[in-house]
């Protein structure tokens, strides 16, 4: 059901029709204040909560392209639909830019990939990877994930891939049942995963900007090595590299020689 609330100061009713969360991807907590904002082309500003939540009111039923950018974080773009019936909850995982200060535990990776592509950096070591409660069937939107520590998925891309690196990318929309710590997906899964033998591993991603440059910034893992991947438009396949990050906090690095 949609949600509505009311301004003392405003003397009216609205209703709510998305609330947006703004996740730091790197640390997984909340982006608050003036460090990022939140818009859609041609619609009033959200309403900014102290806990960092953006709530819009009364828009229209329709599709529309959610937009957040600003301060040490890079322009991230999502498309949302609205409805009369339900408050659409959105979470927005927020990569860094340049201004982002590398932390000590994290690597900074800059590189040349195709004009406008996808590119995807994850740990290769998969000892720090989730795992899966029990088998998720294909058609599913939740799935169970066994997380030992306090880290927040929510809005997180993963790849969800078997020992024979089999797999796909999924994407937690948030918690569906936090004691039972189930999880609801952005899409449903394409294929069937058996508990045993499959891993999530999390993935940081971006888009290279028309000239091809992106820049992504992970934490290290338990091993040096680390998967790049993007998409090649011209021969509509993925293409990967491995890269040795070692002691290093910045990797220069390009796809144009594969």
């Amino acid at each position: 059901m949609a949600e509505w609330f009311g301004s003392r100061s405003r003397r009216m009713i609205m209703k709510v029709s998305a609330t947006v969360h703004l996740i730091d991807d790197l640390t997984g907590m909340p982006v608050r204040g003036s460090n990022a904002r939140v818009w859609i082309e041609s619609q009033r500003p959200p309403i900014k909560k102290n806990d960092g939540v953006n709530i819009f009111c009364d828009l229209p039923e329709g599709e529309y392209t959610l937009i957040a950018e600003g301060g040490q974080y890079a322009r991230t773009e999502v498309v949302c639909n609205i409805t009369a019936q339900n408050c659409s909850n959105i979470t927005l995982r927020l990569v860094p830019n340049k201004l982002y200060p590398v932390p000590f535990d994290a690597v900074r990776i800059e590189g040349k990939a195709f004009p406008e592509a996808l590119v995807r950096i994850w740990q290769a070591d998969r000892t720090n990877a989730l795992k899966l409660l029990s088998d998720a069937a294909k058609g599913s939107s939740v799935i169970g994930i066994y997380i030992n520590s306090d880290i927040n998925i929510s809005g997180k891309l993963l790849k969800i891939v078997s020992a024979d690196d089999k797999g796909e990318y999924i994407r937690v929309s948030g918690i569906k049942n936090k004691e039972r710590s189930e999880y609801r997906l952005e899409e449903e899964l394409t294929q069937d995963h058996q508990k045993m033998g499959t891993s999530l591993i999390q993935v940081c991603e971006c888009r290279a900007d028309i000239n091809g440059d992106f820049m992504l910034m992970i934490k290290k893992g338990s091993g040096d090595k680390m998967v790049c991947e993007t998409d090649d438009p011209d021969k509509k396949i993925s293409v990967q590299k491995t890269i040795d990050i070692g002691d290093s906090k910045y990797i220069k690095m390009t796809f144009e020689d594969t």
